[in-house]
């Protein structure tokens, strides 16, 4: 609830503030993050991933840009060490709204696709180990909104809540598709860009 009213909040500040937005205005920032969580016995799942990007603004509102993000997964999980890592490139158009002093409402629409490598290996009941070495290809079309809170005229935090459209993933020889609006934690982007 205190989040909903923080986003409320956001939203009519910055309505209350609309001005337009610079042509050639180029930005540079990016995300990272990172996650551990202690499953049960011992057990242990942790992540990082490091997202960098960068953008230009060719319209008033409009603006174009690509991300580049890396992604490293380890779980230990009973008998089954899984080790990932994946790399990203997104690029996507940015239709900025609601731009004020403040900062601004955005939506990213675009396409990504993802590789990556990923070793499982588990342990049978002598603590004899056998690794399945699995490739990962996904990708993704879609929209994820967000809003953008500026700190000084170079400096902007940024967040991007949510995904709303279409995903493909294959591992190893197992495939899944996924559409629909996805609004959790783990599709929470948090950031830092400095505008030029």
């Amino acid at each position: 609830m205190k989040k909903l009213f923080f986003t409320l909040a956001i939203v009519l500040g910055l309505a209350t503030t609309v001005s337009a937005q610079e042509v050639g205005q180029i930005w540079v920032g990016g995300a990272v993050g990172f996650n551990s969580t202690k499953v049960g016995g011992g057990d242990r799942v942790s992540s990082y991933r490091i997202i960098p990007e960068i953008g230009y603004a060719f319209a008033e509102n409009m603006g174009v840009g690509i991300k580049l993000g890396y992604a490293h997964n380890k779980s230990v999980l009973g008998s089954e060490d899984t080790f990932k890592d994946s790399f990203t490139v997104n690029p996507f158009i940015r239709m900025a709204f609601l731009k004020g002093s403040m900062g601004s409402l955005f939506v990213d629409g675009g396409v990504g696709y993802t590789y990556g490598k990923s070793d499982v290996t588990e342990y049978d009941s002598d603590g004899d180990a056998t690794t399945n070495k699995l490739k990962l290809n996904a990708w993704e079309v879609g929209f994820r909104p967000g809003v953008a809170v500026n700190v000084s005229n170079r400096i902007t935090l940024t967040g991007k809540f949510g995904f709303l459209g279409y995903q493909h993933v294959k591992l190893g020889d197992v495939k899944g598709d996924d559409f629909g609006f996805d609004f959790d934690l783990g599709q929470t982007e948090l950031g830092v860009s400095i505008v030029f």
